[in-house]
């Protein structure tokens, strides 16, 4: 008994099924939640690591993603880790339309994401973060609500469009049917006569 309620209780966990519940579901926003931070993250140790390499430098990527002190506006190194996380926050832009795919929750998810990376980096440094990495991640913050919202709006519409095709052109046949079904109706003819002895 209790192995069969552990697995029913692994089967409604199960992402595919998380994700057909409704948009304001508390276990659909926390997955998305979940999955949206760690992409976040992944993606900036994919740049990291990438640029690190390329340049001989020597890679970090725990101090480059939990530390506030790689951020410096005063040495290329801690430029070209600004850069990153704006370039990270771009990419992000993608992994919040195909999660979220909502225009009016995008910036409430923009939001969550740098709220949990600015609570992480504080139990991380045990100190408050510096200006310029607050900036940094105000501007990427900005940029996932704007960017984000735009191709969630994009989304809905391209997808109500394409419904609204496929709407119309389900409703041809009908009509064609009707139209035949009038035309073979014999009463129909019969009215259409006294129609015209009428004129």
């Amino acid at each position: 008994m209790i192995g069969r309620r552990y697995l029913h209780l692994l089967r409604e966990l199960r992402p595919s099924d998380i994700f057909k519940e409704d948009s304001l579901s508390p276990r659909k926003i926390a997955l998305q939640i979940i999955l949206l931070q760690l992409f976040y993250y992944f993606t900036a140790a994919v740049l990291f690591y990438g640029w690190g390499t390329f340049f001989g430098y020597d890679i970090d990527i725990k101090k480059w993603l939990f530390s506030w002190e790689a951020v410096d506006f005063t040495n290329s190194v801690g430029l070209s880790v600004s850069v990153l996380w704006l370039v990270d926050a771009l990419i992000c832009v993608i992994f919040l339309t195909v999660i979220v795919g909502r225009s009016k929750l995008a910036w409430d998810f923009a939001i969550t994401i740098h709220a949990i990376n600015l609570i992480i980096v504080f139990f991380y440094t045990g100190s408050l973060p510096s200006l310029q990495w607050l900036l940094i991640q105000v501007l990427s913050m900005l940029i996932l609500v704007f960017l984000g919202t735009w191709t969630s709006r994009w989304k809905e519409l391209r997808d109500t469009f394409f419904e609204g095709l496929l709407d119309s052109t389900d409703g041809l046949p009908s009509l064609s049917n009707n139209n035949s079904g009038s035309e073979s109706n014999p009463n129909n003819s019969i009215q259409m006569k006294d129609l015209e002895s009428q004129r």
